[in-house]
């Protein structure tokens, strides 16, 4: 994780050498990102790099689980406030696809932990960064408990996250690649079919996912 050392530093360095990071990381396998072009490119010493970070795996765990996650958070959390929990619900799935298409990088920084042609070290972060996303799934659900919107599970909510959680995760992911024609990282890496993602479709496949997921936990 970051040092103090580097949380001091002027925000507009700061984020100048977050940024590289991000393009390095996001454009190269993790083996093949070179710390020395993230220092030239953030104009830094790279022997400074190490009075932020102790390596280069310290850097590319707190982007993939700290950094690209709170990115997405706030991307998320800038949607307009629903009319009911559905429509939120809805609202988020959506939102979600619309990071893949505005944040490519993160969302490609996002997609190579859990590629198992990776490095060993970075696959051990793919389970991190699913953990997080199902607690925040989990609380989601939580609160369409506490609303009314869903009654309780006769299942676990445990199971019962997981299970929407595969469907609004690489269930929805597999619904996109086959409409679009086109592998995950050639949607990642191509302007022209992330603009066929566009907003009709999106709200099409998350209304679809919605209705599926309310027929089997709705009030």
């Amino acid at each position: 994780m970051p040092t103090s050392t580097f949380f001091a530093l002027p925000a507009a360095r700061r984020e100048r050498l977050v940024q590289e990071a991000i393009v390095e990381f996001s454009e190269r396998p993790f083996a093949q990102a070179s710390l020395s072009q993230i220092a030239l490119r953030s104009r830094i010493a790279k022997g400074s790099f190490y009075q932020y970070f102790s390596d280069k795996l310290d850097l590319y765990r707190w982007l993939v689980t700290e950094e690209a996650p709170r990115h997405k958070r706030e991307f998320l959390a800038a949607s307009p406030a629903a009319a009911d929990f559905w429509a939120g619900f809805e609202t988020s799935i959506e939102r979600g696809m619309a990071f893949l298409v505005e944040h490519p990088r993160l969302a490609r920084l996002l997609a190579a932990t859990a590629d198992p042609a990776a490095d060993e070290a970075v696959r051990g972060l793919h389970q991190a960064v699913c953990e997080a996303g199902l607690e925040q799934l989990r609380a989601q659900l939580e609160q369409g408990i506490a609303s009314g919107a869903i009654r309780k599970p006769g299942l676990k909510l445990a199971v019962a996250t997981r299970l929407v959680a595969a469907i609004v995760g690489p269930g929805l992911t597999d619904v996109i690649l086959d409409e679009l024609g086109a592998e995950l990282h050639e949607v990642l890496g191509s302007d022209a079919l992330r603009k066929r993602l566009n907003g009709a479709r999106r709200r099409r496949l998350a209304r679809q996912a919605v209705s599926l997921i309310q027929s089997g936990l709705g009030a």
